[in-house]
């Protein structure tokens, strides 16, 4: 790998596992964890600006509570130049059990999204759904729900955004494509296969994949 040009901004992607009872911290919480580990691990990162400097790192898209992440994202901001193979061995000495490192890759700076996320639903206990359930929602133009925030509600065409629903040995494997106007949850997905109601304590999610629009790698 060439080192990148002097001046150039040095984006480090890293692929994560967050598993176990971490599954059960949230995404400010998350965040907060791998500070701290960047931070004890005294690795380059690029600080912000202002009264309250933090670590330049971002996430492409947040992972809810209570699901656990097989291949989350993470991009950090060198202030200078670290191989990713040094960055990962340096930062897994820091984290703590439920989290692991399985890649790292240095990337162009681009303004790369989200564009399809997959999810598996592995249930306790024997469970099948019926299959003309999932084709019955395959071939509806549109799925409606209510969604609230901030004290208001707002109807969201779910459909769309359901890309593939899939069975086997007692496993579902549901495919979003991730739109601006509404990505379904896998939770909604199971209400609307007539699951109802969703707890994990019946279940448990993982999102096993988080694809993103082509980037080059730098």
């Amino acid at each position: 790998m060439s080192l990148p040009e002097r001046g150039k901004k040095i984006i480090v992607r890293l692929r994560f596992q967050k598993k176990g009872t971490l599954r059960f911290i949230s995404h400010h919480d998350l965040m907060r964890l791998l500070e701290r580990a960047l931070r004890r691990a005294e690795l380059p990162i690029k600080m912000t600006q202002g009264f309250n400097p933090r670590l330049r790192m971002s996430f492409p898209l947040a992972l809810a509570l209570g699901i656990e992440g097989h291949e989350e994202i993470v991009e950090l901001e060198l202030s200078q130049w670290l191989s990713p193979k040094t960055l990962v061995e340096q930062l897994k000495a820091q984290l703590m059990e439920g989290l692991d490192i399985i890649s790292a890759e240095v990337i162009a700076p681009s303004s790369s999204r989200v564009e399809e996320i997959v999810y598996q639903v592995q249930f306790h206990g024997p469970q099948t759904i019926a299959p003309e359930k999932i084709e019955g929602l395959l071939n509806l133009k549109e799925y409606w729900t209510s969604r609230e925030r901030d004290g208001k509600k707002k109807a969201v065409n779910l459909r769309p955004s359901i890309r593939s629903v899939t069975q086997k040995d007692g496993c579902l494997e549901i495919r979003f494509k991730v739109l601006q106007e509404g990505t379904a949850r896998p939770e909604e997905v199971l209400e609307a296969l007539g699951l109802e109601p969703p707890s994990h304590t019946n279940f448990k999610i993982a999102r096993v994949k988080v694809l993103l629009s082509p980037l080059a790698v730098a």
